[in-house]
């Protein structure tokens, strides 16, 4: 006689598949996010091109900025910083790792954000500055604010810039051994492991900027690079990133003069800005390669240097919205009429660029009808550009 075979009962089989996993994820909830809240959130750049282009702004999560020397790289993630940080009543804090020493007096007046070296001083909208060129303290620092955020705290991280950061070990080497090859890029690949995920899920921004080397072309005879882009920090922080914005070269044309049909003089007509031109190296909305050009005003502080007043007379200008006669504009009649379902009257001529400026840097309703009228009917059409390229680039000349 045969024995019957028992079948052991692992407690399990009469489980539905949506019961196993929720045990499953109950005896793993430190292993995994599924049981905690996503935050999401966009900050603006304060330039209506850039985000637009970008949708809204920067999300949550990690972006890198690279390009060459004085691209505008620090200046742009500082304004993304003081966007953030104004955001009130919601636990927000910045934490700006300082590895190059370059952050002066003149670049944080300029930027708007409140900077604290005192661990005691880093209140709800301040940003605390980081001064070590660590790789490891660094990034160790970061992990435990992510990770050991009991107060429930939103942080936006800015390392500047990455080509700062030396490995521990590297330290206090002489200067005839070698340091660890790609040791930074391995210490970066860790961090992006053990924190890309928690930065998004808990509603933290991070930017790391460095400086963008030579693309590397496999055919010497193609124009297209075989890597999006090289820069320091390892294929980790490519690959983990968001956003990858990269700051082109300053050319001659780039530059903005006071009077900008006369000739540049030092004294009677100097430059007052410059363009700045961003190439999307990588995208999460199919913008990769895109190239963005926005103008920004020199001299001007607490976060005000995006010069969105100039944005909206160029494409009032560029897009048919006035009609010169002399020195004399006045607006469309379309645009005319739309604006009085606003109640903003734009019925009055005006005298010159200069005072079409100054109306909608003066007048917060104008500025706030342009903004949202040159969304609706002039970025669309620029979204749409099948070469990639927005119409207000031109061609460069270099400095």
């Amino acid at each position: 006689m045969n024995k019957k075979v028992s079948k052991k009962n692992d407690g399990n089989s009469t489980l539905t598949s949506q019961e196993q996993l929720n045990s499953f994820l109950k005896q793993n909830k430190e292993s995994h996010f599924n049981f905690e809240e996503t935050i999401y959130y966009k900050v603006p750049s304060g330039s209506m091109t850039l985000d637009y282009y970008l949708d809204g702004g920067l999300g949550t999560g990690l972006h890198r900025f690279i390009g060459m020397n004085e691209g505008g790289k620090t200046s742009c993630a500082l304004q993304f910083m003081k966007n953030f940080l104004d955001v009130e009543n919601d636990r927000r804090k910045g934490f700006y790792i300082k590895a190059e020493g370059r952050l002066g007096e003149e670049i944080a007046e300029r930027s708007g954000v409140k900077f604290v070296f005192n661990s005691d001083d880093w209140v709800e909208g301040t940003c605390f500055v980081f001064e070590t060129n660590i790789y490891e303290t660094a990034v160790d620092a970061m992990r435990q604010l992510v990770g050991r955020n009991s107060e429930k705290n939103k942080y936006f991280f800015i390392i500047d810039s990455v080509d700062g950061l030396l490995r521990k070990d590297d330290l206090d080497k002489p200067f005839e051994e070698s340091q660890k090859v790609a040791g930074g890029a391995v210490v970066a690949g860790t961090f992006m492991k053990k924190c890309a995920a928690a930065l998004q899920k808990f509603g933290h921004i991070a930017i790391f900027i460095s400086q963008v080397r030579d693309d590397i072309k496999l055919d010497p005879y193609s124009k297209a690079p075989v890597r999006q882009t090289v820069s320091t920090g390892g294929n980790a922080l490519l690959h983990f990133a968001n956003w990858i914005l990269q700051f082109e070269a300053r050319y001659k044309t780039d530059l903005i003069l006071q009077d900008e049909k006369a000739a540049p003089d030092a004294q009677k007509n100097p430059y007052i800005g410059h363009e700045v031109k961003v190439t999307v190296k990588k995208s999460p909305n199919e913008k990769t390669n895109l190239v963005i050009k926005y103008p920004i005003k020199y001299g001007r502080k607490n976060g005000t240097s995006n010069w969105i007043e100039k944005e909206i007379s160029s494409f009032i200008q560029g897009w048919g919205m006035v009609v010169k006669k002399g020195a004399w504009l006045s607006f469309e009649d379309d645009v005319v009429e739309t604006a009085k379902k606003f109640g903003v009257d734009l019925s009055n001529q005006i005298q010159g660029v200069p005072k079409l400026e100054a109306l909608i840097s003066e007048n917060e309703d104008v500025k706030k009808f342009f903004i949202g009228y040159i969304k609706e009917n002039v970025l669309a059409i620029l979204n749409d550009n099948s070469d990639g390229t927005s119409d207000n680039i031109r061609e460069e000349e270099e400095v």
